[in-house]
Order: C-alpha cells, then sequence, then structure tokens
C-alpha cells in the first residue's frame, strides 16, 4: 500500500476516524468566519495582513473528503492541501493517543505530489 496506510495499520487508526477528525479540525467556528472576512477586506483595502491586524482562521473550512483519504491511502498522488489537512488530523488523533508527533515526509514520502493544470503563457 502506502506509508500512511502502514503507519494508520501500527497505530491503529482508521481512516472513520482520521474523516471525523479532519472534519472537526477544519470545521470554521464563528471567529475564524470573521477571520475570513476580515482578511478579504483587508486584500480589497490593498493593506497586508500585518497592518490590517488580521489572523489567520485555524481551520481551511472543509475536512478531507473520502475520495482524497481513498486515493492518499492507496498511494496515489493528493494535493498539498488535503496532505495538509491529513497530517492534520494524524498528528491530533496522536496527540490524544499520548504519542508524538510525526511530519508529513513521513507519511507521504513514497507519493509525489499532484500537479495542477499549468497555465500557458500568454492565454
Amino acid at each position: 500500500m502506502s506509508n500512511l496506510s502502514d503507519f494508520l495499520n501500527e497505530n491503529n487508526i482508521s481512516a472513520e476516524q482520521l474523516a471525523e477528525r479532519s472534519d472537526a479540525l477544519e470545521h470554521l467556528s464563528h471567529t475564524d468566519r470573521e477571520k475570513k472576512v476580515a482578511r478579504e477586506a483587508a486584500r480589497k483595502a490593498k493593506k497586508s495582513y500585518a497592518d490590517a491586524g488580521v489572523e489567520k482562521p485555524a481551520g481551511l473550512g472543509r475536512g478531507v473528503s473520502q475520495r482524497t483519504l481513498r486515493d492518499a491511502l492507496a498511494g496515489t498522488p493528493v494535493p498539498r492541501v488535503a496532505r495538509k489537512k491529513i497530517t492534520r488530523a494524524v498528528n491530533s488523533i496522536l496527540v490524544s493517543q499520548k504519542k508524538s508527533e510525526v511530519e508529513w515526509r513521513a507519511l507521504f514520502a513514497d507519493v509525489g505530489a499532484r500537479k495542477g493544470k499549468s497555465k500557458g503563457k500568454g492565454k
């Protein structure tokens, strides 16, 4: 399979646990939504986030999908954001099990990054 699936099997973490934890971590709270609106307003005013005093929201808004998780477990390339979400969920579960966190490289070392469509110049 893949490094990710082997790691999850070694640490007794199921794909369902991972998806649930990802949904819980990435869910936007009311304050996160306010931060997103403030960041959008700063972009419209052409100010930097530091000048506007705006922080990043804690979540990205949506957890990792079952399809993306299935692809990652099978060892196919997944986007960088999906790797980030999976790693955050795995580390959250490991911390709750009183184990040390792991870097994303250890989970996805055997899989390359999925590349998006390139934008051609002059189009």
